[in-house]
């Protein structure tokens, strides 16, 4: 079967696994972005989300940066907060690689599904 196209879509597809799993028992969970381009442009982006809450919005200096943010574990939560850091990356000329669900925000620990892939 070939992955849904749109962001929406993966999303759609891949969240009752995260629904189903034992794992990600809280009403809440961490959503981690995979985000790509230049320093310059993902300091902006950076900036952005530490002004809103994110975490580990540090290290965009090598061109990538994995921010992080809890949210309440539902579709429209999740694609509220997917669609609004869209739009930031859009206007910065960042890219969305990946998008995780995570039960923590320490990678270590963490276990995670994958709900939006480029």
């Amino acid at each position: 079967m070939a992955r849904p196209v749109s962001f929406d879509e993966q999303v759609r597809a891949n969240l009752p696994e995260v629904q189903n799993s034992a794992e990600f028992s809280d009403d809440q969970l961490w959503l981690t972005f995979y985000l790509s381009g230049s320093p310059e442009r993902l300091q902006e982006v950076s900036e952005a989300l530490d002004s809103g809450g994110w975490v580990n919005v540090d290290g965009w200096e090598f061109a990538f940066l994995y921010p992080k943010v809890q949210v309440e574990k539902s579709v429209e939560a999740i694609l509220n907060v997917a669609e609004a850091a869209q739009e930031l990356c859009a206007r910065h000329g960042v890219e969305i690689l990946i998008m995780d669900a995570d039960t923590s925000p320490d990678v270590e620990r963490s276990r995670f599904v994958t709900l939006y892939a480029r």
